[in-house]
């Protein structure tokens, strides 16, 4: 049992917890708890400056958490070491006690409570990152029914749509968020037959790509041919269609020109899907949030997977 008036190691060590270099003001060593808040301070701003970053991919959201991973290994670290310290201090010959508790320490302690508030708040609320359970198979492979996939919020909101997005969209007639391939842009004249779609005039390539197995949300297995379709300009993804499948209403041909400010959409799940064959083109205000990367899936090897192309 500590001394009266020397400092107690299980208090530094609590100290330490609660912020890097609290201990080490606590237990009379200013210069070490200025180091070592100097440090947890730049990360803790480090964590602001990635929590505003939007969700390009799987590394970026992981790049969020890592500071706050820092923060409290450096906490329980500074904690042992600050008690570590002090009984050291208290083993020692004309033990200081409290030591000198220099205004430095005071004015970093507040600069690095007010960056990890920030923090924390972003990443409760971030103003970039939503999130979306995908309500059907109407996107498979890319996404399958039930998956929670992250989203960049609003994201369309100040970005224009590039062909081959994959946009959450809002459907006439239907209840909650979809998400939706962007194959058609303003302006763009298209023609479908037999399922075949054709953009001012370039066909779509389209390129076996075996068959793709899953379980729909009931149990039930599904089993489709996948294929690669190359869009023009290059985009590339994976798409579902059966032999004999093909858009609503495009048997003996079907052509349309997209008006200004429209889109036109369609799942990748061709079996499945309706599209804007069926419900018209989409104004760009119905676009919202842009998804980003699978969090979670009855198909383990979607995790982690980007959904754009």
């Amino acid at each position: 049992m500590a001394e009266t008036g020397k400092p107690s190691p299980g208090k530094a060590f609590m100290l330490g917890l609660l912020a890097p270099g609290l201990g080490y003001r606590y237990v009379g060593n200013g210069k070490k708890a200025v180091s070592i808040l100097a440090f947890a301070t730049g990360f803790a701003g480090l964590g602001v400056a990635l929590a505003l970053m939007p969700p390009f991919s799987l590394v970026t959201l992981s790049l969020m958490f890592l500071p706050a991973l820092t923060l409290i290994t450096l906490s329980v670290a500074a904690g042992i070491g600050s008690a570590i310290d002090t009984s050291l201090r208290n083993q020692a010959e004309n033990a200081p006690g409290e030591g000198e508790r220099p205004a430095g320490v005071r004015v970093g302690l507040t600069v690095y409570f007010l960056a990890l508030a920030a923090y924390i708040a972003l990443l409760v609320a971030s103003p970039n990152i939503g999130s979306i359970t995908t309500p059907s198979d109407d996107m498979a492979p890319t996404t399958l029914e039930g998956d929670f996939v992250v989203t960049w919020k609003d994201y369309y909101e100040e970005h224009l749509p590039v062909r081959g997005d994959v946009a959450v969209v809002q459907l006439p007639g239907v209840e909650g968020d979809r998400i939706m391939r962007i194959v058609g842009l303003p302006g763009d004249s298209l023609l479908a037959v037999l399922g075949v779609l054709t953009i001012n005039g370039e066909a779509i390539g389209r390129d076996t790509d075996g068959d793709f197995s899953w379980r729909d949300a009931g149990g039930t297995h599904r089993n489709a041919p996948r294929y690669i379709e190359t869009l023009p300009g290059g985009t590339s993804y994976r798409i579902l269609q059966s032999a004999g499948s093909m858009f609503t209403g495009t048997l003996l041909g079907a052509s349309l020109r997209i008006p200004d400010g429209h889109y036109f959409v369609i799942g990748d799940n061709r079996d499945r899907s309706k599209s804007s064959w069926d419900f018209g083109m989409l104004p760009g205000l119905v676009l919202g949030d842009r998804p980003t990367v699978i969090l979670s899936s009855s198909l383990s090897n979607l995790i982690g997977r980007s959904v754009q192309p």
